[in-house]
Formats: C-alpha cells, sequence, structure tokens
C-alpha cells in the first residue's frame, strides 16, 4: 500500500484522537486531537496548536476533526478505527460492513463508555467518506493470545460457554510500545490514564496476562471506574436499592473510581493540585492501585526486565511513576521507561497489513 492516504480515528470515551500518514511507518502528514468531548471545555488541537473550542456533542467533534484533516491531507483512501471491544468473534483487523458493524452494537453493553462514541466516528467517518475502506482494529485483539490460566475465569463451564473470560484491553497500546521498545524482554506495561490497565508480556511479544477481565469496568482504580468491587456491592444494590443494571453500570462507570472518592474531580492533575482530604486519599489509592495491579502482573513473567510506563498519566505525570515505583521498591534488574503511545500508528501497520500492496 505504498503512497496510500491512510487516517487512523482513535475514539476514547471523551476524546478523538486522529493522524493520517501517506506510507507505512511514514510521520503523520497532521496529527489532531479533539478532547473534553460532550463538555463546555471541549476543545480542538491540530499539530499540537493552541487548542480552539468544538460544540459538545459527539457529532460535532468529529466533523471537527474531519474538516482538520481534510485541510491538511484530503480524501483518505482508507480509514482506520480503533474498536475498544470486539466480543467474542472479532480479534484481528476486518473491513467493515454492516454485519460486523452489527456484531460491534451487540456488545456495547460490555464497554459502555468506549463503544458508543466509537461506533458513532465509525458511522459519521462511513458517511463522510463513503468511498474510503473502512477497517476496524480492536483493543481485545492484542489479548486473544492470552494463557489459558489467564484467559479462563472462576466462573461455570455454563457461564464460560457464553463467552464470559478474559478479554483484556488497551491491546493497541501495549503493541505500540513493543513496536517503539523491541527488545524489552519480559515486562509489565502500565497504560495509565483515563482508563488505566496493566499487562505481562513475555520475551516473545506475546501477553501473559492483564489486569481488565470481561470488560474495562474491571482492574485497577481509573478516573470514573471503580475497577474491581466485591460483586456482592452490586447485588446488594439491586436487592436493598432498586437499582437497575442502567443504575449499575452508571455508578461503577461515571460516577466512582477517582471521581468517587474525591467528590467530583477525575484529572489526576486537579486531584494533585487540590487541598482536599478526599483529593488526596483518591491520589494515594491511585498509586496504591497501579503498585498491586504491576506487582501482580510480575509475578506471571519468569523474570522482571522492565516496567513501561504510557497513556496519559503515565507520560505525563513524573510523581505519579516515582510515588509508584517507590512502593513497589524495584531493585536495579529491573529497567524503568517512558513510552509514549502511538495507537494511531500501529492502527496504521495494521489496516496497511490487511489490505496489502
Amino acid at each position: 500500500m505504498a503512497r496510500v492516504r491512510v487516517l487512523a480515528l482513535n475514539a476514547g470515551s471523551s476524546s478523538l484522537k486522529a493522524a493520517v500518514r501517506d506510507a507505512a511507518d511514514a510521520e503523520p502528514i497532521v496529527r489532531v486531537l479533539a478532547e473534553r468531548i460532550r463538555t463546555s471545555e471541549a476543545s480542538l488541537t491540530v499539530d499540537g496548536d493552541a487548542a480552539l473550542p468544538v460544540a459538545e456533542t459527539w457529532d460535532a467533534a468529529v466533523d471537527a476533526v474531519a474538516d482538520a484533516a481534510d485541510q491538511r491531507a484530503p480524501t483518505p483512501e482508507v480509514v482506520v478505527h480503533r474498536v475498544v471491544h470486539g466480543g467474542p468473534a472479532h480479534h484481528r483487523p476486518t473491513v467493515v460492513d454492516d454485519t460486523l458493524v452489527a456484531d460491534l452494537e451487540a456488545v456495547v453493553a460490555l464497554a459502555p463508555l468506549h463503544q458508543p462514541p466509537a461506533l458513532d466516528t465509525l458511522a459519521r467517518a462511513r458517511a463522510r467518506w463513503p468511498r474510503a475502506t473502512h477497517v476496524a482494529c480492536f483493543d481485545t485483539g492484542f489479548h486473544a493470545d492470552l494463557p489459558e490460566v489467564s484467559r479462563r475465569l472462576p466462573v461455570s463451564e455454563t457461564l464460560r460457554a457464553e463467552g464470559i473470560r478474559r478479554y483484556g484491553f488497551h491491546g493497541l497500546s501495549v503493541q505500540s510500545v513493543l513496536a517503539a521498545r523491541p527488545g524489552l524482554g519480559n515486562a509489565v506495561v502500565a497504560h495509565l490514564g483515563s482508563g488505566c490497565s496493566v499487562t505481562a508480556v513475555g520475551p516473545d511479544r506475546l501477553p501473559r496476562h492483564t489486569s481488565m477481565s470481561f470488560s474495562p469496568d474491571s482492574g485497577m482504580i481509573s478516573s470514573t471506574r471503580a475497577g474491581d468491587l466485591d460483586p456482592e456491592i452490586l447485588l446488594y444494590l439491586i436487592e436493598h436499592r432498586g437499582h437497575s443494571p442502567a443504575d449499575l453500570r452508571e455508578e461503577v462507570n461515571r460516577r466512582s473510581g477517582l471521581t468517587g472518592v474525591s467528590g467530583g474531580l477525575r484529572d489526576l492533575r486537579d486531584l494533585m493540585g487540590s487541598d482536599s482530604a478526599d483529593a488526596q486519599l483518591a491520589v494515594e489509592m491511585f498509586v496504591s492501585s497501579a503498585g498491586m495491579a504491576i506487582a501482580a502482573a510480575a509475578t506471571t513473567l519468569q523474570r522482571w526486565d522492565a516496567l513501561v510506563f504510557t497513556g496519559g498519566v503515565g507520560e505525563h505525570v513524573p510523581d505519579i511513576r516515582t510515588r509508584i515505583c517507590a512502593r513497589l521498591r524495584l531493585d536495579g534488574t529491573v529497567e524503568v521507561f517512558v513510552v509514549p503511545a502511538d495507537e494511531e500508528r500501529v492502527m496504521d501497520a495494521q489496516a496497511r497489513n490487511l489490505l496489502g500492496p
């Protein structure tokens, strides 16, 4: 696919990144970032320039990103999309058609913060560039190679047969780390951002374990997600407080985590700058949760050679990294790296590999 223009669209729960490349491994012609979508602080940045305001709807953000990309690199021939959850059937990059979209809509409940924005972006992009080939890449895909001891959850065969297992997430981020730092050996990759997960990777570049499980709600504490909870808490809320499934999803996805502990703050930079005792407790809980997740992941490796921090927090908040490493009491045999995530580069490569020369 030499000289084919590929637009990568990376939809998060409240952000949308875009990068356009015209050849494999080329530097982007343009990078665009829309942040804090659906809030009054929504903004757009093009190639790192000053942020511009954006209307508060997701469609407006997609259109703003598309307009900015088209100004620098019009008419992509391929548009590749990050989709958080591929469900039980989709692990590898796949050309988008209506059947695939229906399959992805069927697993929205497994990733309620991320799947809807990804599907909205996909629909908007297909309408905007109807002649382009659209490709979906899945965050769960990398973890399709988890060993059975990690993939299998301790539930009955009946539930296992229904597809209840560990799927894992942030796979594209982990793959970008492995591409940027070949030869890490036995490594633990801590993706710390608005959502957080920790993955152990062997020297063969295959996953050994990952902290997120059946859905992105699981694992360590995140900005608005509780992470692992005693399931009896949810049963209690159903039986004694009359909570519906929708109520529970709202509670564990949007009102928990750092924002639940702090009373509303979700950004670690804001939390660290606050004098509130609850804010400081939230920071301490985050550091503790990350340390325990990293230590647990390391136990699945034959030896521990490297710890990699990536994601918005992992890359840009050095005090958090220092506090986590202090808890881990690392010795000199474990090298610590900071590697910027570049999921768009991985998506671009996967789309080119799928579609061929």
